[in-house]
């Protein structure tokens, strides 16, 4: 009877264990984090949590609502687009504390400020890594980030922020680009720039900057040159506060009849902008002088940009010469 029962109560035992590790691990698949059900970030934060690339407060709480401090914002851009260390030419032994008076090489977040610094985040010396960010800084990073990973197309609109008079033309810039790339969203056309970020909208916004920076930003492996030279001029004109028009004009179209239009704008690292355009054709309906033209079209640019242009893929053929 005794072993009767030493057998019942192993088989229990056995059963209940099964039942917690079943329960331990579709926790830790499914709801990482026992504070985020029914957030409408849980998704993307649990992926990114998944993955390796970004940890919670504790083991079972992510503290969604909680202030991002710059140690915990440099972690989730550095990890979140996988930013890998690019040392000085020649400098094998970098630290944090070179470039950061308040950063102990044994921190936990040492690596990140040093790589952020390496791939050319602009991060003060004196920056407090325990002090919170906010929405526009994390958001300038973040751009800092993507753009250090290569070029990347853009549309040409210009946003305009309710709420963004205050910002630096730079943080701006930033901005422009994340609105337009749809990882970014205003409020009711505000930003609130000077608000602290939190840690669910930090993770949402690293997550989309992540699959944007996969499903765009490529390596450019085309050698083939176009088969016709365009002779193309960028000229800027300040059009208001922080944006500027660009006027691209080609000048040996060969008559009037062509036309040009802008197709999209990539933006790149040191504040450079490439225009790609298309060089439309004439009305077959009409006659046309058979002389060399130009042809221009308007766009707009965040200040303190430089352009320079290029046919799209389409426009890489030769137009009619004159007189054929």
């Amino acid at each position: 009877m005794k072993k009767q029962t030493l057998l019942m109560n192993a088989k229990k035992m056995t059963i209940a264990c099964g039942i917690l590790a079943a329960t331990v691990s579709f926790g830790a698949s499914a709801f990482a984090f026992s504070d985020l059900q029914g957030d409408p970030a849980e998704a993307k934060i649990n992926a990114l949590h998944d993955a390796g690339l970004i940890n919670g407060v504790t083991s079972d709480k992510f503290a969604p609502k909680s202030k991002v401090t710059f140690a915990q914002g440099l972690q989730f851009i550095v990890n979140g687009l996988a930013l890998s260390p690019q040392p000085t030419l020649g400098s094998s032994s970098e630290t944090a504390s070179d470039f950061f008076d308040k950063v102990s090489d044994k921190a936990w977040y040492a690596s990140a400020f040093l790589i952020a610094k390496q791939n050319g985040l602009s991060l003060d010396r004196a920056v407090n890594p325990n002090s919170s960010m906010t929405r526009a800084e994390f958001a300038h990073l973040l751009t800092q980030a993507l753009l250090s990973k290569g070029n990347f197309p853009v549309t040409k609109m210009y946003v305009e922020i309710a709420d963004g008079g205050k910002l630096s033309a730079e943080v701006n810039n930033s901005l422009q680009i994340l609105l337009n790339t749809r990882i970014i969203t205003l409020e009711k056309n505000g930003f609130r720039p000077n608000d602290p970020i939190t840690r669910s909208e930090a993770a949402v916004w690293t997550y989309d900057a992540s699959e944007f920076a996969k499903k765009v930003i490529t390596p450019d492996d085309s050698t083939e040159a176009p088969a016709y030279n365009y002779e193309t001029k960028v000229t800027l004109d300040k059009a208001g506060e922080g944006v500027n028009k660009a006027t691209l004009t080609v000048s040996n179209l060969p008559n009037p009849g062509y036309g040009l239009t802008i197709d999209k704008i990539e933006f790149g690292k040191n504040k450079t902008a490439v225009i790609t355009f298309t060089v439309t054709n004439p009305d077959p309906d009409k006659m046309y002088p058979q002389v060399i033209s130009e042809g221009s079209a308007v766009t707009y640019l965040p200040e303190g940009y430089t352009a320079t242009a290029q046919p799209s893929a389409g426009t890489s053929t030769s137009p009619a010469a004159p007189g054929i």
